[in-house]
């Protein structure tokens, strides 16, 4: 797609004659605008301060009102528009143009739900234009390489394309700044810690020492400062936790812009459209924006799913491992654990099946079979795609051949079997086993595997690559590239890695 953008922001940039554009009035429809935001923001808040200015300024029907100005979004094969949300520091923040928060999120009108999926800034990746490197820095070069913002966020919408296979329409990109001064303008935002945080090497401003940030668990209003704070603590916790963290201020800002008192109080509304324009930068049309915002009120709290890509195979996506740093230039990176890329599948499940993640189903799998561990092979493995398995073991038979997915037939017909039987193929039965029933089924459990010998002798049987981890390193050096120190890879001449023979899963967080 090519997009015409136009920039807004205190100092203005050179730019190409061909990509030289008026500075847009906010009023006008139909037009590309660059704007900035902030760490977290999403493009949900966008939608909801449009809503704001309407429901400020007019006493009509506001939703009609948007619906008719707005313009029609662009959607995949399944009917999704899906987002790019990335996060970058400020313009005195050394590494200010690496993306070290990569959010996709992917709208499913028809059904009112939301999947985001974070993706870590250390999983690296070939990229045909710039060699080996590190996804955060992808922006960066492709910005450095064109001398333009846009071409670099072109290039980094590419990449992630590859890497979930699902199209990106738009992207945001948001920083530090904008972050702030979006939660102050909007009074503050309300947040549950779910564990409390105590993190004594946290950066002191744009200087090489630290300061302790602290914050109890529970429930806490926090200003843009220490929202911030919130947002970025990885230290003493994990990027894991880190971006868990900011999915949740997204729906926690979203919640505080539909509040009455910010849609009603015109001070705020001018402050929050004074840190829009300052403070984001993306391709969405401001007709697109008004249809967005006729949209924003029919999407719940409860519709939104909030995922992760990482390295933790305990947890729901937990996907990916580090390997040996000195096989990667001395730089801690993220790959997949397996040469199948499994990760594959489960961003096509978070995205493409989002009704999966909202049922919850809660699964039982049992093993009919003699392959020693399958069960908790298989458990552990579906886990990793978010499913709940409730119990798991071996049947009393080991003789099933035929794999089979057992629920009630007074209950509706779960939606994960859909996804399951891609994964792991099997029939369906309605007719509860008398054994099945004798020890408690369905109390609690919605579905029963029964894995037959034709899943667990195939060659389809999925196995856990964290078991005798593989060795998956890139055949050829990376191309060098310059990147700011504190974050990025010096430029090196570097020698092709050697693999090794195994390795273990690493612990590590960084």
């Amino acid at each position: 797609m090519n997009f015409k953008i136009k920039k807004i922001s205190k100092t203005k940039e050179k730019t190409p004659q061909e990509n030289k554009i008026e500075a847009p009035n906010i009023k006008t429809l139909g037009k590309k605008f660059k704007i900035s935001f902030s760490l977290t923001s999403s493009l949900l808040i966008i939608l909801v301060l449009v809503i704001a200015i309407v429901k400020a300024t007019s006493s009509i029907d506001f939703k009609v009102f948007l619906k008719a100005a707005g313009g029609k979004l662009e959607k995949d094969a399944y009917g999704h528009t899906n987002f790019l949300i990335l996060g970058t520091g400020n313009k005195n923040h050394e590494g200010a143009d690496l993306t070290d928060t990569i959010i996709v999120a992917s709208l499913d009108d028809t059904d009112k739900l939301v999947t985001m999926v974070s993706l870590p800034r250390d999983f690296f990746i070939k990229d045909t234009q710039f060699g080996y490197q590190k996804i955060n820095q992808i922006y960066y070069t492709g910005k450095k390489k064109f001398n333009n913002s846009a071409k670099g966020l072109e290039a980094m919408k590419n990449e992630v394309e590859k890497l979930t296979g699902i199209p990106i329409h738009y992207w945001i990109k948001i920083d530090f700044d904008g972050f702030k001064d979006l939660v102050d303008a909007l009074g503050g935002v309300d947040i549950d810690v779910k564990k409390s945080i105590y993190d004594p090497f946290y950066p002191r401003g744009e200087s090489t020492g630290y300061e302790i940030f602290s914050l109890p668990a529970g429930k806490q209003h926090l200003d843009g400062d220490t929202a911030l704070k919130f947002a970025r603590s990885r230290k003493t916790t994990s990027d894991f936790d880190r971006a868990d963290r900011q999915q949740q201020l997204i729906n926690a800002i979203k919640e505080k812009a539909l509040q009455t008192q910010t849609l009603i109080n015109q001070a705020k509304i001018a402050n929050i459209l004074d840190t829009l324009k300052a403070n984001i930068e993306t391709n969405i049309s401001a007709e697109e924006i008004l249809t967005l915002g006729s949209m924003a009120p029919d999407y719940s709290s409860d519709k939104i799913e909030h995922r992760l890509v990482h390295n933790d195979p305990s947890r729901c996506g937990g996907f990916l491992y580090n390997p040996p740093e000195v096989l990667y230039y001395g730089m801690y990176v993220l790959i997949p654990a397996d040469k199948n890329n499994m990760i594959f599948k489960y961003l096509d499940l978070s995205f493409n099946w989002p009704q999966v993640g909202m049922e919850k189903s809660k699964i039982e799998v049992l093993n009919g079979t003699k392959r020693g561990g399958a069960a908790a092979e298989t458990k552990q493995i579906l886990r990793r795609f978010c499913f709940d398995i409730a119990k798991f073991g071996n049947t009393a038979n080991k003789k099933f051949e035929q794999t089979t997915y057992y629920y009630q037939p007074t209950r509706p017909r779960p939606k994960a079997l859909d996804f399951l039987e891609k994964l792991i193929p099997g029939k369906e039965n309605t007719n509860i086993p008398d054994e099945y029933t004798k020890a408690g089924y369905p109390q609690n459990i919605d579905i029963i595997l029964e894995m037959g010998s034709d899943y667990t002798g195939s060659p389809n049987y999925i196995e856990d690559p964290f078991y005798g981890l593989p060795a998956y390193v890139p055949s050829k050096p990376a191309s060098a590239t310059t990147t700011p120190s504190t974050t990025g890879a010096k430029s090196t001449s570097a020698k092709t890695p050697t693999p090794p023979i195994s390795n273990k899963p690493s612990t590590k967080s960084k």
